[in-house]
């Protein structure tokens, strides 16, 4: 029985709280260093525990360890080591310190053991005997500093891996609901695996985020399994999930689901799971993308539906995260050759050595390392469709190869002197303006013209207003399946901001903000704070007039005119208050509370002035 479970306790006040006078000591011999662990909405925070040396947490001065989260009261609880054995002592906090759901005053915790304070889950970990540090990343943070790597390798040519670790889920007993072992019971043995350069992150309680810079694919693949393979002492066995660059994704979004994804296919017989086995290029559907069309994607769709059946090659033109590959599978499978293949390329992810090689084969000995003959792209797709997705990042020398093989339908492998013909749809999509680059140069004309027979120009998310609730709910559903939560659905607030924020990432953005929420909920639905920041602070309601209500609204039986603007209210103060708290933590630098909510500094100077938030 652990330390501080109310069974165990020796007196009850009239409003539940306890008191623990059990006395449990550390193992015996142990030197490891102790520390508290909190989890919060942002990501983790550590405060070690010193013998002796009181370590108070709350939400403000004068505790030790501060964390701007309004469940806290200023001075929340003080945490003791004291011979061998930690006490937790609450401070006479609003909201409580509770272990096993029951309010205590004072109790004694072993390693491993959790407090909740005011809602916040704390427990006690033991550090290594090297006495190293952990260092925890919040979700933006970590978020920006994938942008930032992906942006350093593709400038210098560099590779990078992303790898997300979670234990497996389990059955408990008669109980139908699936189960994972909380991360602290496994962090230590994928810290001790990390460098200094490397970043990690919470997923949840039950899942982290590894950032590893400079890693190429057989590195990714050595840490993974060692990860998975590594002693577990009295801890569960792991199974990692990786994506890579350059891979399959081209993007932060993409590489982040991606990696969730296969640690979701990970199980006890495949521990370590890789998005793809050929990174820059796959032929699997798009499993579970439906298309969901609201008002500005209706003629979009007869349009691609018409289109459909005919084989002349189309550009697919919208944001990143619009959609794009799903509606190219839209196209696929309403045609004619929806019993083949569809083979996906991603044009911005192939090395420049490697885009011939990869889209028309080579033969054995065309180059070092070709030890036997290999199909490309095009002969894969023969009779089907070739996907060339962000077809503008593709470099002149391939453009002029692709060019050949769109008027004549016919190439040669690399070292081969005989021209293969294929029959294959050609559909190409970008986010960028290919007009503009024909114009400065960097795009072929010709091959512009011979692609864009048609073109069907995808509008962003926060153009299609009335798919957005269909789509989180699709996602709160996909992401429950995945995850094995079970959410019900979504506070009022929570769907205001969801609306209100721009969604600059679009669906593919939306869907990884849905799945994030789910994990890290604690609630039946789930509510502001299990948004990421930069949804919370950035999507609040614009100021727009207030228009009143028809005749017809007010006589509506069960309908309240006011509930819109009481959604609107809350929102708003929720917002307030967000920032607020993010710029008293920063000594009200306008620069650094920006970069930790994801805002430039504009957005944020004019939220302020909105809000009426100013430096007392």
């Amino acid at each position: 029985m652990p330390v501080g479970d109310p069974r165990q306790a020796s007196a009850a006040t009239e409003t539940g709280t306890i008191t623990n006078d059990a006395e449990v000591e550390l193992p015996e011999g142990q030197e490891q260093r102790l520390a508290v662990v909190v989890q919060h909405e942002h990501g983790a925070e550590l405060g070690l525990l010193t013998p002796d040396v009181p370590l108070t947490i709350g939400r403000g001065e004068p505790s030790i360890l501060r964390i701007n989260d309004r469940r806290l009261s200023r001075v929340h609880a003080r945490f003791v080591l004291s011979d061998h054995r930690v006490t937790v002592e609450d401070l006479d906090s609003k909201n409580g310190s509770r272990i096993a759901g029951r309010r205590i005053d004072k109790a004694y915790l072993e390693i491993g053991d959790e407090v909740r304070l005011g809602g916040l889950p704390a427990r006690i970990h033991a550090l290594g005997s090297t006495g190293q540090s952990l260092r925890f990343e919040g979700d933006e943070p970590f978020r920006r500093a994938v942008e930032e790597e992906s942006a350093r390798a593709r400038q210098f040519h560099r590779p990078f891996a992303l790898l997300v670790v979670r234990a497996p889920r389990v059955q408990r007993g008669g109980d139908s609901a699936s189960h994972e072992e909380h991360v602290h019971r496994w962090l230590e043995r994928v810290h001790d695996r990390l460098r200094p350069v490397d970043r990690i992150a919470p997923y949840g309680s039950n899942a982290m985020q590894l950032l590893l810079p400079e890693t190429g694919p057989e590195e990714a693949l050595r840490i993974a399994r060692a990860i998975a393979t590594a002693p577990q002492g009295s801890g569960p066995s792991l199974v990692v999930g990786v994506s890579l660059y350059p891979g399959t994704a081209g993007t932060v979004e993409e590489l982040i689901e991606l990696a969730r994804a296969a640690a979701n296919r990970a199980g006890s017989e495949h521990p370590v799971e890789v998005t793809s086995t050929a990174p820059w290029f796959d032929s699997s559907t798009v499993a579970g993308d439906t298309v969901i069309a609201g008002a500005a994607m209706r003629g979009l769709l007869d349009t691609a539906h018409q289109v459909a059946a005919s084989r002349v090659p189309v550009i697919l033109q919208g944001e990143t995260g619009t959609g794009k590959e799903v509606l190219a599978r839209f196209l696929h499978d309403q045609g004619p050759r929806r019993a083949q293949r569809m083979v996906r390329v991603n044009c911005g992810a192939i090395p420049k050595e490697l885009v011939e090689s990869t889209l028309f084969g080579y033969e054995r000995g065309a180059f070092t390392g070709a030890g036997q003959q290999k199909q490309g792209v095009f002969e894969e797709a023969h009779g089907g469709t070739v996907f060339l997705d962000e077809i503008g990042e593709m470099p002149l020398a391939a453009q002029v190869a692709l060019l050949r093989v769109l008027e004549t339908g016919s190439f040669s492998r690399v070292g081969a002197s005989k021209e293969i013909t294929v029959d294959v749809r050609i559909i190409a999509a970008t986010h960028r303006d290919l007009e503009g680059m024909v114009a400065a140069g960097s795009f072929r004309e010709d091959l512009y013209y011979r692609l864009n027979a048609i073109l069907l120009a995808i509008p962003p998310l926060r153009e299609r207003a009335d798919e957005l609730e269909p789509l989180v709910h699709r996602f709160l559903r996909l992401a429950n399946e995945g995850n094995g939560r079970n959410v019900q659905g979504f506070e009022s607030a929570t769907l205001e901001l969801l609306r209100a924020y721009s969604w600059p990432g679009n669906v593919r953005e939306l869907k990884n903000a849905i799945e994030r929420a789910v994990v890290v909920a604690r609630g039946a639905l789930l509510a502001p704070g299990d948004l990421p920041a930069r949804v919370q602070a950035a999507g609040a309601v614009a100021e727009r007039p207030v228009s009143k209500p028809s005749p017809a609204a007010r006589a509506a039986p069960g309908l309240e005119p006011e509930g819109a603007s009481r959604s609107h209210d809350q929102v708003r103060d929720y917002e307030a208050n967000l920032l607020r708290e993010t710029l008293v933590a920063t000594g009200w630098n306008r620069t650094e509370a920006a970069k930790r909510l994801g805002l430039p500094v504009r957005t944020l100077s004019y939220r302020m002035q909105i809000l009426g938030l100013k430096k007392p």
